[in-house]
């Protein structure tokens, strides 16, 4: 390999080298293209030795003489330097890959060196299948070119230093996003496997509190796309991403995972494993370790402790475990439905697996909001899923938020469901659900300015995940400020035009403004993607007849009632179709019932528009008094 003297300038394609000041170049704007040092280094020696064989050995020994590294460092560096010049690895536009062997920069480069009066050609198109003869002809040409190139590249150079700097330390980085790894097979086993791995890494270092980490749910829209890293981290708006490749096949695990800073695209570590699918835990423990590490994060003993720490050492408990997350992030009925038998086979395969007793609670807890009928024993099974997972783990978030909403929604034990969501965010500030869910608590108890603080920081935590950027409107629609509630759904529906949630909260709001017609046609679409939630068909029931359409709501009714025959229906549902369509006496007979019942949906009587007919009731006042609202 040769050795060259730097201070030349290099051109390929839209490309310029600038090896003086170690600078890649983007022509012919001249734009900076940030690089780490290690990589300029190595597209550089690949430059220099166009068309040469440059090997593993030499670039290893040239760019990390100083240091010892894995020869996978030089591998993900590479893909960084295809990444960066947009190039597929099967192109071979730029650099070719010799099996076993090295590297080969190929595409034909000009090449210009700095002779202390301004620039000289010094050979050109330095292509080995390109003819002596036709470099000569061009030679004139791009001399020309270069001089103006130059000239206006000028006041750039001269302020290069402060417009891109290399990647010095990592401890400005104070978020991070783990996205879902790709899968090299594209199967649903092999993306549940990929998603898995982030949510692992995601749960370890959730501990650590010297970071935030984004939730699961706002990384879960990137599991089916191939985005930039970068740009993905932009949009999340981290400091940080780790992102990688996972491949499960003949009993192994094969994983490529990088880390990069989102300010300047520096590469902060990149590792490769290779392991026995048995070990996938231990891949989880060291990849969560070397990130801290690559952060240059102080963590205490109990902070390395939980990064340490497995919930279970059975991997068909764990993979049933990651299907079960899978299906529960969906959030429809059948998907959380799903989610629930799956927790129960890991728990079949490990009775102490934590996190699967504390999923099986979560699922538990929405359950009776999405469910087109009542599952009387749900909040029962909550409970008792949330005690177990913290019986295991007293530090569980997820656990503790899963109790704290069963003791508001089933106990109507405010100040204790108060203490375990503070006990949750405690546990770990980073959990965005905590934060969303005791922001909605607070907001069933008229508590609207800390309600707006809660669901924001959910927000700031979850920025792209749809149930915390529909969390946001709630404060608003609690205080009937309804021009608010639209607003804030507005970019939710951008991003998910179909979820149930947010489609609800926009027909409460249209409904509020007195626009019918608009909150009938969103209740529908809320009833549609749910699967069929008894709560939004009363929701519409009341906007049908406040619009003057009392026979269609009448019919809608008794639709529910008939079903009701067949299967149960929470009595707080049919109070609320009663209320609506004026039969207060039978509102409040199954309110009543509904109450005796300890029925979940209980809990936000007090702010229902549903029952604004019946408020000033003697027999509604009673039971807000004996519920302590």
């Amino acid at each position: 390999m040769s050795n060259k003297p730097r201070g030349k300038n290099y051109f390929f394609e839209d490309y310029q080298i600038d090896a003086s000041r170690n600078l890649l170049l983007h022509q012919p704007d001249g734009e900076a293209v940030a690089l780490t040092s290690k990589a300029f280094q190595v597209l550089l020696l690949l430059v220099e030795n166009h068309g040469e064989l440059v090997t593993k050995n030499d670039l290893m020994a040239r760019v990390w003489q100083d240091s010892f590294v894995e020869e996978a460092n030089l591998t993900q560096t590479i893909s960084v330097l295809r990444k960066i010049l947009s190039e597929n690895p099967n192109q071979h536009r730029f650099i070719v890959t010799e099996s076993g062997k090295g590297y080969r920069f190929v595409a034909p480069i000009k090449e210009i060196k700095e002779n202390g009066a301004g620039f000289e050609k010094h050979s050109v198109a330095k292509d080995p299948r390109e003819s002596r003869d036709h470099r000569k002809t061009q030679s004139l040409t791009f001399a020309a070119i270069a001089i103006i190139v130059f000239s206006g590249a000028y006041y750039f150079w001269s302020n290069a230093e402060t417009q891109i700097s290399p990647p010095s330390s990592a401890k400005e980085v104070k978020v991070i996003a783990v996205l879902p790894f790709k899968n090299v097979e594209p199967d649903k086993e092999n993306q549940i496997l990929g998603i898995g791995m982030a949510d692992a890494v995601i749960t370890k270092l959730s501990h650590i509190k010297r970071i935030v980490v984004r939730q699961t749910k706002s990384v879960m829209r990137y599991a089916d796309s191939t985005p930039e890293a970068i740009k993905v981290g932009r949009e999340l708006n981290v400091d940080a991403v780790l992102e990688g490749s996972i491949q499960n096949a003949d009993g192994r695990i094969r994983l490529s995972v990088r880390l990069f800073r989102v300010s300047d695209g520096a590469l902060l570590w990149a590792e490769s494993f290779d392991e026995a699918d048995t070990d996938i835990f231990a891949i989880q423990d060291s990849v969560s370790e070397k990130v801290v590490n690559s952060l240059s994060l102080q963590i205490n003993a109990d902070e390395r402790d939980k990064l340490k720490h497995r919930y279970t050492e059975n991997i068909e408990a764990y993979q049933l475990y990651n299907k079960g997350r899978f299906f529960w992030n969906n959030r429809s009925t059948e998907d959380l439905r799903k989610s629930i038998s799956l927790y129960e086979q890991a728990i079949s395969k490990d009775e102490n697996y934590a996190l699967a007793y504390s999923g099986l609670a979560e699922s538990y807890v929405l359950l009776h909001l999405f469910s087109p009928n009542q599952d009387r024993e749900a909040f029962a099974k909550a409970r008792q899923a949330a005690e177990k997972a913290l019986s295991l783990d007293e530090n569980l978030a997820e656990a503790l938020t899963a109790l704290a909403m069963y003791k508001a929604q089933q106990e109507w034990d405010w100040e204790g469901s108060e203490r375990e969501f503070k006990r949750a965010i405690a546990v770990n500030p980073s959990y965005a659900t905590a934060h969303q869910t005791f922001g909605e608590f607070l907001g069933f108890m008229g508590r609207i300015d800390e309600s707006v603080t809660e669901v924001e920081k959910a927000f700031e935590l979850d920025p792209l995940s749809l149930s915390t950027n529909t969390a946001r409107a709630f404060p608003y629609l609690a205080a009937g400020k309804h021009d608010e509630v639209i607003e804030k759904l507005k970019p939710v529906l951008e991003m998910e035009a179909n979820f149930p949630m947010a489609r609800f909260y926009l027909g409460r709001g249209y409904e509020g403004k007195g626009f019918y017609k608009e909150a009938i046609a969103e209740y529908q679409k809320a009833i549609q993607n749910s699967g069929g939630s008894s709560f939004f068909i009363t929701a519409m029931i009341c906007s049908l007849v406040r619009g003057g359409h009392k026979k269609e709501a009448e019919r809608k009714f008794d639709e529910l009632l008939t079903s009701s025959n067949n299967q149960p229906i929470s009595n707080y549902v049919l109070a609320r179709g009663f209320a609506a369509l004026g039969n207060k006496e039978k509102a409040l007979e199954k309110l009543e019932k509904a109450f005796q019942e300890r029925d979940g949906l209980m809990h936000v009587v007090k702010v229902d528009p549903n029952f604004d007919e019946i408020r000033s009731e003697p027999r509604f006042k009673e039971l807000l008094k004996k519920m302590r609202l």
